[in-house]
């Protein structure tokens, strides 16, 4: 039976601090499943987003995080909640940074997909940090159970378990007030999805959103956090590491995603990822 692959690296710190350490792991048990095991003291994210739900525990400091221009505070013992497609950064908050787990839910494949709740983007508001027993403790057992081999059966009970909570967590929020959305900012959103590899002027997003570029500019970064630059930056990172999921080098993704070489790749990979390219393919191996 097959290991779970992962790979740990650690980074130097000062003389009292914790050391940063990231332990990735893509088990091969549970395709479209990733995990994330990380203690950051200095290291900060730039503006990404993912395909799937991110669900993540702290287990020591504070994490904080803007979420779509929203700036939330996760304290340790708290969980945090990602949906998908959503543009967030990260970032210690605590003098002594923050220890983390995370479990990417990208289809999770080896259950036959995701509930329908989980599918898409949630229309509802949901609850970002929040405290949740038996969550928590079920993702606590599925990390423990990530770093043994010959635990492919109690790890996909414990994949299904977490997605049945996050499921039923978002299917609670449906009544809530959904979330206001601004008709140009989708129509802008659409272009960029589209267009992403190319070099496409603020003028030719402006005339595809039907807006001013002042003005497009302005409500893209209220509903999204960031401006159009950094959200088709971030599009490109994700092509990248599903390429490199699938077996391309580093140069090959970097050329292919609009990045100007290698090193380009590399310094934005990191700081969405906390690793870079070559470590994110020895990470899967």
């Amino acid at each position: 039976m097959a290991a779970p692959s992962s790979r740990t690296w650690a980074g130097r710190s000062r003389a009292g601090e914790p050391k940063e350490s990231v332990r990735y792991i893509r088990p091969a048990a549970l395709p479209g499943v990733e995990a994330l095991q990380a203690t950051f003291v200095s290291h900060r994210y730039g503006a990404h987003l993912h395909d799937g739900w991110t669900v993540a525990a702290v287990d020591r400091g504070a994490a904080s995080f803007e979420l779509e221009g929203t700036r939330h505070h996760a304290p340790a013992g708290s969980l945090f909640l990602i949906p998908p497609h959503a543009m967030h950064t990260g970032e210690p908050a605590a003098p002594s940074g923050y220890r983390y787990r995370v479990i990417y839910l990208q289809s999770a494949a080896s259950l036959g997909g995701l509930p329908e709740p989980l599918t898409g983007r949630p229309r509802h508001r949901l609850p970002v940090v929040l405290r949740h027993g038996e969550l928590a403790a079920d993702l606590a057992r599925l990390h423990g159970l990530l770093v043994f081999p010959g635990r492919a059966l109690e790890q996909g009970e414990t994949v299904a378990a977490v997605t049945r909570e996050l499921a039923d967590l978002v299917r609670g929020c449906q009544g809530t007030e959904p979330r206001p959305w601004h008709a140009g900012v989708g129509r802008a959103l659409e272009y960029i999805r589209a267009h992403w590899r190319e070099d496409f002027t603020l003028g030719d997003l402006a005339a595809a959103a039907q807006l001013s570029q002042f003005y497009l500019v302005r409500v893209f970064h209220r509903h999204v956090g960031v401006p159009p630059s950094a959200y088709r930056r971030a599009l490109r990172v994700r092509v990248a590491r599903d390429m490199l999921r699938a077996g391309a080098a580093p140069a090959e993704a970097a050329a292919e995603c609009g990045f100007y070489d290698q090193p380009h790749l590399t310094r934005h990979f990191k700081l969405v990822t906390g690793v870079t390219p070559r470590q994110y393919l020895r990470g899967g191996r």
